[in-house]
């Protein structure tokens, strides 16, 4: 009886389905070709971006910055990522000239909960 307790009271870790502990303010964003800046804000405070993809370009090396950190800045050429504090993640956007739309996709996870944001660039 006493391994059914257990085992019930912690089934939602064996199983491998966490609740959303990060809970974004916005999990997708379509925005202009212009220069975009915008503010997602978490109620979770133990996430960390564990990966980010540029038009399917997942290349970029984290492994230099602590995103568990409360105060971080990630900055490339078409984007740039700044944690300000533990539910602000701040993304700009540089302007798009590409002729195509870019799509901007941020990992982030918190214990064994994954989820993400992805932001899509117009191609005015």
């Amino acid at each position: 009886m006493l391994i059914f307790t257990q085992l019930s009271c912690n089934s939602e870790e064996l199983d491998g389905k966490w609740d959303d502990n990060i809970k974004l303010s916005a999990k997708e964003l379509i925005v202009s070709s212009d220069i975009n800046s915008t503010v997602i804000t978490t109620e979770g405070r133990g996430w960390w971006i564990m990966d980010i993809g540029l038009n399917d370009n997942w290349n970029y090396d984290l492994s230099a910055i602590d995103t568990t950190q409360e105060n971080f800045v990630i900055e490339e050429d078409a984007f740039t990522i700044e944690r300000k504090n533990a539910t602000e993640i701040h993304i700009a956007m540089t302007q798009n000239e590409t002729g195509q739309e870019r799509i901007l996709v941020i990992g982030l996870q918190a214990g064994n909960y994954s989820d993400g944001i992805k932001i899509t660039q117009t191609a005015d």
